[in-house]
């Protein structure tokens, strides 16, 4: 679990950012804007936090950076509030 953790500890806030932007496009992301993750202040708020947001989502933060299959799982699986489907977690 630690290795999982350092690799999202460990991106860049302007990766991140990136990421997180990429996300909103694809529709994963529903409640932030592009424009609300520009102005985010990643310095501040940690990571963990936003992991955390994720993994309540029933999102593996970790497989979605890393794995392209299960980005793509998500992204079609993902419902209207984006959350992941429970039977498809």
């Amino acid at each position: 679990m630690v290795l999982i953790n350092e690799k999202i500890k460990h991106l860049s806030c302007s990766d991140l950012r990136i990421f997180l932007k990429q996300l909103v496009k694809d529709r994963i992301e529903k409640e932030w804007t592009e424009e609300f993750i520009e102005n985010m202040n990643l310095v501040i708020i940690p990571r963990m936090t936003i992991k955390r947001r994720y993994e309540n989502k029933g999102i593996d933060m970790s497989k979605l950076i890393d794995n392209p299959t299960y980005y793509k799982h998500v992204k079609q699986c993902v419902d209207a509030r984006g959350n992941l489907e429970f039977k498809d977690r």
